[in-house]
């Protein structure tokens, strides 16, 4: 029987025990390296410049690999920003009928132009001194709340051939000398309201052309001082004057005017020698148009150069001196027996209007009547009707 050999218990130890102490070195050794691995896998750890870069993933299209290496924009609306957000001018016409004619015109110059808001508000027979037709500084009060113009371009005074009322609420008739100050007064109202809703508003105010009967032509030459005159003393208005430019070389009416550039003659006025014809209304919308464009600096546009063209290439031209007439007009002026009584705001032209007859028959059945100093209740004789 062999003898088992004793265990050791020194200090040099078993073989088992060295297999055990070299495991445990080797795992110290390989647990930072097979950590390192992992890193460097994760792409945190490996940054040897010697190796060459990885070749790209053969699967990825053209657009991924460029979204991969091209850098994100950080906005990509960001670059268009001030052009969306610059803010549009708004552009207001109002006024009388004539007024209507200038901004049908102007729309139609003016529809797409970039950064322009454009709107119109016209009715006809209306004006200043006529507030039971129409309360212009109510209406304007009431549009501007709304959306606050920037540019304004007002048209009245055609139909203001007559007396106003005065700061104390009496009428002051039209040749009385305190008129033309009462007259500023209302349209000096007209451009504070729109200046109190848009303190940076500008107001242009058309003059009035010049009209074929004789007696409305020397009033609307008071009107148009009046107005002049009240633009110049204040802030933030302009009077553009149209009595030139639709007048003779004389200074005279003219219903026809010669465009330089076709040679041809056209006709700027109805047969009541107060409203426009199309050419007409290109004629005003172009003489508007030199000035605010100008001011303004509106975008360009192939319509408002076409207007303000028309606007220099078309002057009018003195009418052929009439026929004399075989017999009077007053001659033909017939009354009729009935009797018209004056209601406030009435005129000799806009009675004549209303009842269809001719203002010189009216006026010749009326020889004491003046029509500049119409009373209310004042009673008329109304003329024949003219047989056709």
């Amino acid at each position: 029987m062999v003898p088992r050999p004793a265990p050791s218990s020194g200090r040099a130890g078993s073989p088992v025990r060295r297999g055990r102490r070299g495991l445990l070195r080797l795992a110290a050794r390989l647990v930072p390296a097979c950590a390192l691995c992992v890193l460097c896998l994760l792409g945190a750890a490996c940054s040897s410049g010697d190796e060459p870069p990885k070749a790209e993933r053969s699967d990825l299209s053209p657009t991924d690999i460029f979204s991969r290496r091209a850098p994100k924009p950080t906005q990509p609306a960001e670059p268009a920003e001030p052009a969306q957000t610059a803010r549009t001018r708004r552009f207001l016409v109002v006024g009388d009928s004539l007024s209507i004619s200038l901004g049908e015109q102007l729309e139609r110059a003016l529809v797409g132009a970039p950064g322009l808001d454009f709107a119109r508000d016209g009715t006809k027979s209306t004006g200043l001194t006529r507030p039971e037709l129409l309360d212009w500084p109510a209406r304007l009060r009431e549009r501007v709340a709304r959306e606050a113009p920037d540019i304004v371009v007002v048209m009245l005074g055609a139909n203001d051939v007559m007396p106003v009322e005065g700061p104390d609420g009496t009428r002051i008739y039209f040749n009385n000398p305190a008129w033309a100050e009462a007259y500023a007064a209302k349209a000096r109202e007209i451009v504070a309201i729109c200046r109190a809703a848009n303190p940076k508003a500008h107001v242009y105010w058309m003059g009035v052309p010049s009209m074929g009967e004789a007696s409305l032509a020397a009033g609307i030459r008071q009107v148009n001082d009046a107005l002049s005159g009240m633009c110049a003393a204040t802030d933030g208005c302009r009077f553009v004057d149209a009595q030139a430019p639709f007048s003779d070389p004389e200074g005279r009416f003219s219903r026809h005017a010669r465009d330089r550039a076709t040679g041809e003659t056209v006709l700027l006025r109805t047969p009541d020698g107060v409203h426009l014809t199309d050419a007409g209304a290109k004629l005003l919308a172009g003489v508007a148009l030199a000035v605010v464009a100008e001011a303004e600096k509106l975008p360009p546009s192939a319509g408002v150069d076409e207007l303000r063209a028309y606007a220099r290439d078309v002057r009018p031209v003195a009418e052929a001196a009439p026929e004399p007439a075989r017999e009077p007009a007053a001659a033909k002026a017939r009354p009729s027996g009935k009797i018209y009584a004056v209601k406030k705001g009435d005129t000799i032209l806009s009675i004549a209007r209303k009842l269809g007859v001719p203002a010189v028959d009216l006026a010749a059945v009326n020889p004491g009547a003046d029509s500049t100093r119409l009373s209310l209740g004042q009673e008329l004789r109304i003329p024949q009707k003219r047989k056709r």
